[in-house]
């Protein structure tokens, strides 16, 4: 698409001269031409531009490729938009436009897709024949959008004295543009609707057009295609109404299927189902929800998705070694050496392809016959809406757009987490939190906490805990109040000292850390409070850290600090138990105190099971 942009910049101003605003331009042949203030009104307007010897050239007649060029700017429907008017019709339009035209390919594209003229219409349309005056109504009308206003005249008397000379199927567009004021007759009140129109005529309706269309605040947009995308993937997941996809970028977004969505495979009808899950699949979704699915199923393929861990290539073989984006597991893959190889989309040099990057491979029985390759990082900016702690934590952001995209991180492998200058834990996140997400090689490298850093200090004057949160008000120095969220993995300080949160009481003075009105950080001078006992499920055991990841009943993470355990018993048995032998999912008590608002030093630990 883009390639063809620069080839239609330099053919429009040859053949139509529709380019970029001309603006404050006068052009030497519109000097008391009747024309003008709607010629120039559409130059300005970037509709149209003059000629190399400083004319416009009114008097010139039209062509219909020209006209769609100039109907298509009613229309400005974004790349992504663009991308998928192209993916549904340029196939179409190359088999049915002279390559002659082609400078005119993405216009008739978008007039296509916006129902100014229809296949049937464009395939019988001699395109560089000059259009006539009762064929532009029609298409004029269906470009700003009024087909039912003008059925609805289809019957309507005309005054135009030679009305009876107007083709019955047009008759409705001209008595529409009539009413509007966007056409009117000639001296002699004449439609004249075989005459050819001229560069003036069609720009005088635009122009009128463009009038109404600002006075009934109307924006005009491209049905199927307004705030539409089309994604391609494999299949991950389907989950009640929900869909999972892993793109070709090793991302995972999740989709709800709509209520009316349409499904195929293979072309055929179907019902979304899970014995679908690993199949390639073509999404169209609207505001995160999917409109259409069109599945591709294949016993004979298999996908594979995961990290490029190795490449290997010579004059008789070649062969990947790739780690399975869900299991981890390391596998070798034959690629054919006539696998078609891509890399961002681009065609890519096999031996080239590097180690680290995601990558997604097409097999075909024990053979890879085509292999795509994304090398770079891609970031996504959202809010958090679901975190679940395990040993696989699982973290869905959902972005301005509605869409959803799945993390699953590993508890024993996480990505660096941060809030401005400092590193933080993964606990730190909270739903609605905004965060930009760093993905690499199909896996989280980053997460950033989002919000600008602001420290208050004053005294506190309340306390309001509810099932959505703790608040506190405070009130400043200055006699200002203020209202703080603290978050619910705040780090509580009582000088270099950590302590509980619940040690703070109202009446304490107080200096918080702040990130768009949530306290992340907390300081008071105070005595340290202590608790005595807490228990959970073990999520991970370092062994050489001698550190114990649990998630307590409140869902909240603590980390046991066992360096200087006493003893480990095994409710069972009563048994002493070494630390390498708690193993994930164990349940324990521990016993012992809290050396900060997460850390938990532990003096015995007992495991339930």
């Amino acid at each position: 698409m883009k390639n063809r942009v620069l080839s239609v910049i330099l053919a429009v101003v040859i053949a139509l001269s529709v380019s970029v605003p001309a603006f404050a331009v006068s052009f030497t042949d519109l000097e008391g031409h009747w024309s003008k203030p709607y010629m120039t009104d559409l130059a300005a307007k970037g509709y149209l531009s003059g000629y190399g010897d400083g004319t416009i050239k009114p008097d010139n007649n039209i062509t219909a490729c020209e006209t769609l060029a100039l109907l298509s700017r009613f229309y400005d429907p974004g790349d992504e938009a663009l991308a998928l008017i192209a993916a549904d019709y340029e196939k179409y339009v190359k088999a049915t436009v002279s390559s002659s035209l082609s400078w005119a390919y993405d216009e008739i594209m978008v007039c296509l897709a916006a129902g100014i003229v229809t296949k049937s219409e464009l395939a019988g349309m001699d395109l560089k024949a000059e259009i006539k005056k009762e064929q532009l109504s029609v298409f004029l009308v269906r470009a700003i959008q009024l087909q039912d206003d003008a059925e609805a005249l289809s019957d309507a008397e005309l005054t135009f004295a030679d009305s009876h000379t107007i083709t019955a199927s047009c008759r409705g567009s001209v008595a529409e543009l009539a009413v509007l004021g966007i056409v009117k007759g000639d001296d002699e009140n004449n439609f004249s609707p075989d005459l050819s129109v001229t560069r003036a005529v069609v720009a005088t309706m635009i122009s009128r057009s463009l009038d109404y269309l600002s006075s009934a605040g109307k924006t005009l947009v491209i049905d199927g295609y307004d705030g539409v995308i089309r994604t391609t993937g494999i299949i991950d997941s389907v989950s009640g109404g929900s869909v999972a996809v892993r793109g070709f970028d090793g991302l995972l977004r999740v989709y709800t299927m709509a209520s009316s969505a349409s499904v195929t495979v293979n072309g055929v009808s179907k019902a979304m189902s899970t014995i679908y899950a690993g199949c390639y699949v073509t999404l169209t979704a609207k505001q995160g929800e999917i409109v259409s699915a069109a599945i591709e199923s294949d016993s004979t393929v298999k996908w594979v998705q995961g990290t490029l861990s190795s490449v290997f290539s010579s004059t008789t073989q070649r062969y990947i070694y790739v780690a399975d984006v869900k299991s981890g597991t390391t596998a070798k893959y034959t690629v054919s050496t006539d696998a078609a190889v891509t890399q961002d989309s681009v065609t890519f040099v096999f031996s080239s392809l590097k180690n680290g990057s995601f990558v997604t491979v097409k097999m075909v029985g024990d053979t890879a016959v085509k292999l795509d390759a994304a090398s770079s990082e891609s970031e996504r900016a959202g809010s958090v809406s679901k975190i679940t702690y395990g040993t696989t934590v699982l973290l869905e952001v959902t972005d301005a757009e509605g869409a959803v995209y799945r993390y699953e991180m590993d508890i024993t492998d996480l990505p660096v987490i941060s809030r401005g200058n400092a590193t933080v834990t993964i606990d730190r996140l909270s739903i609605g939190e905004k965060v930009t997400v760093t993905v690499s090689g199909g896996k989280v490298k980053a997460i950033a906490l989002e919000g600008s850093k602001n420290t208050v200090t004053g005294v506190l004057t309340a306390i309001t805990t509810t099932v959505s949160g703790t608040q506190w008000g405070l009130t400043a120095a200055d006699g200002s109040t203020m209202t703080l969220d603290i978050d619910v993995n705040a780090g509580v300080y009582s000088g270099t000292s950590a302590i509980l949160l619940s040690s703070i009481q109202v009446g304490d003075t107080i200096s918080a850390v702040v990130y768009g009105g949530t306290a992340t950080e907390i300081y008071l001078v105070s005595s340290v409070s202590s608790t005595t006992k807490v228990s959970g499920t073990v999520l991970l055991v370092n062994t050489q850290t001698r550190f114990i990841t649990i998630l307590t009943p409140a869902q909240k993470m603590v980390y046991i600090d066992a360096g200087s355990v006493a003893s480990i018993i095994s409710a069972d048995t009563g048994r002493s138990m070494s630390l390498s032998s708690i193993g994930a999912d164990s349940n324990l008590v521990v016993y012992g105190t809290y050396s900060s608002s997460n850390t938990f030093t532990a003096k015995s630990i007992i495991i339930e099971n």
